[in-house]
This record gives structure tokens, C-alpha cells and sequence, in this order.
């Protein structure tokens, strides 16, 4: 974990020095996920979650490119016949490369529509009775808005493999805020 803060330290540090030749913002962002997952035998309600990371985006025109790398959290309450019997939480980082399209692009308003893989590193599986696998390959396709430094995106995720024994693949709607640094 320290190598990977130090890496990531040092990749930002030199996007910085990119940023002024380039077309380039590097930002933060945060938000609200809401989860569901399927298990076998068991009937599991969405719930909510968060995330918290970092985003580099690389203007090309009325293209681009979004590489992050983000903490995220989520849960969801399982139930049996009788009724809840506990909750289904872990927490990982996402590593999600998303390209995207700047449908309208004024001085300080921008709607984009993006997609792209996110790599899936689950760093802790807690309240679990289920065999999930520790890393997962999910798909993301969503729109955001940017006006002036503020960006604010709503996403849809899901799985592309199962989550484990007994774990279908994992499905959320995220709501992210974040702030443009550079």
C-alpha cells in the first residue's frame, strides 16, 4: 500500500509538470454509490456506499481520457425467507479508465458522455459469509457535467465476471462530485 501512495505521489507530481504544456486537469472527487449484488440462495437489497479518490483528465479535442484512482465502499443487506440476516460490505480500489466525448463544450459548461473498464482490487470483504474474488474487471458507462472547476457525473457500473462462489456480479449507480485542481 506505502508503494502504491508513493507511486501515485510521483505520477501526479509529473502529470503536474505535463499540465503546462498539455491540455490536462487533475482533480479530486467524491460521492454516493448505491450497490447491489446477487447472491445464490439469498435475496440482497441495494444499499449505499461512498467513494474518494483522484482523477487526471487528458484533453484531446472533443475527445478524452480519464484515468482514476479512487477508495470505494459498498454494502448491501441480505436477507432469507425469515427476513435480514446481515450485510454484504468490502471496500477497494478502483483504478477506472474511461474515454470520453465532450457533447457540448462552451467557455464554462461542459456535458460529456464516457465509458470505459475499471480495474477492481478489493482491499477488505467484511460481514461476509461468501468466497469473493480479490480482484474484478467492471464496466462503466455515464454522463457528467462540468461547469467552470466543478465536474459532477452519474454512472452506471456493473460486473463483468462474478464477484465470487455464490456472487453474481456486482451492479451500482454512482453520484460523484469533484473539484478540478489544475
Amino acid at each position: 500500500m506505502k508503494k502504491l501512495v508513493i507511486l501515485v505521489l510521483f505520477s501526479l507530481i509529473g502529470l503536474t509538470t505535463m499540465a503546462q504544456s498539455l491540455p490536462i486537469n487533475i482533480g479530486i472527487h467524491g460521492g454516493w454509490n448505491d450497490a447491489k449484488i446477487k447472491a445464490k440462495e439469498y435475496k440482497v437489497d441495494s444499499h449505499g456506499g461512498y467513494m474518494i479518490g483522484a482523477f487526471a483528465r487528458i484533453n484531446l479535442g472533443s475527445i478524452y481520457l480519464e484515468p482514476a484512482l479512487n477508495f470505494a465502499h459498498k454494502e448491501s443487506k441480505i436477507n432469507d425467507e425469515i427476513g435480514s440476516i446481515g450485510k454484504f460490505k468490502y471496500s477497494s480500489i478502483d483504478i477506472p479508465v474511461m474515454v470520453g466525448y465532450n457533447i457540448l463544450k462552451l467557455p464554462i459548461f461542459k456535458l460529456r458522455g464516457f465509458a470505459g473498464p475499471v480495474a477492481s482490487f478489493v482491499t477488505k470483504d467484511l460481514k461476509s459469509d461468501f468466497n469473493t474474488d480479490k480482484m474484478m474487471w467492471n464496466g462503466k458507462i455515464g454522463a457528467g457535467v462540468d461547469v467552470w472547476k466543478v465536474t459532477f457525473d452519474i454512472d452506471y457500473e456493473f460486473g463483468l465476471k462474478k464477484f465470487g462462489d455464490g456472487v453474481k456480479a456486482p451492479k451500482s449507480w454512482n453520484l460523484t462530485l469533484g473539484f478540478k485542481i489544475i
